[in-house]
């Protein structure tokens, strides 16, 4: 009983230590990435990634190599730190698709709803989990 419960110590001890790292760079909290192509002595913004207070990814946003914008997702999220809604925008950030999702109790993902800018649902995915 004791091995179990040191191996459990570890593994929360672990998993929350990578929690952290994720959410801290140098010790400090990370608000934005960006990432930039380079080519040549041509540097360009590619992809801005933003984090909200709790580290999740709030909104995301894909340029052109014009630099400008392509695509950009902004993110929500229950209490449980689950993303329960993407909402897509185009290159004229204009709506282009609304993406939920539901969850089962244990947290695995149950359920995925995509919906047009009109609100008409286009499709739907559920999740199946075969255990052993």
């Amino acid at each position: 009983m004791k091995m179990k419960f040191l191996g459990l110590m570890t593994l929360s001890f672990l998993f929350s230590t990578a929690l952290f790292a994720q959410k801290t760079f140098d010790g400090k909290t990370i608000s934005e990435v960006k990432e930039w192509k380079i080519e040549g002595k041509k540097r360009t913004l590619d992809h801005l990634t933003k984090y909200d207070d709790k580290g999740n990814k709030a909104e995301e946003t894909e340029y052109t190599a014009n630099g400008d914008m392509r695509e950009r997702i902004v993110y929500e999220y229950n209490a449980k730190g689950k993303c329960i809604k993407e909402t897509h925008y185009d290159e004229y950030n204009k709506l282009k698709k609304t993406v939920t999702f539901e969850y089962h109790e244990n947290g695995k993902k149950k359920s995925q709803s995509t919906f047009l800018p009109n609100g008409k649902l286009k499709s739907q995915k559920e999740y199946e989990y075969i255990l052993k």
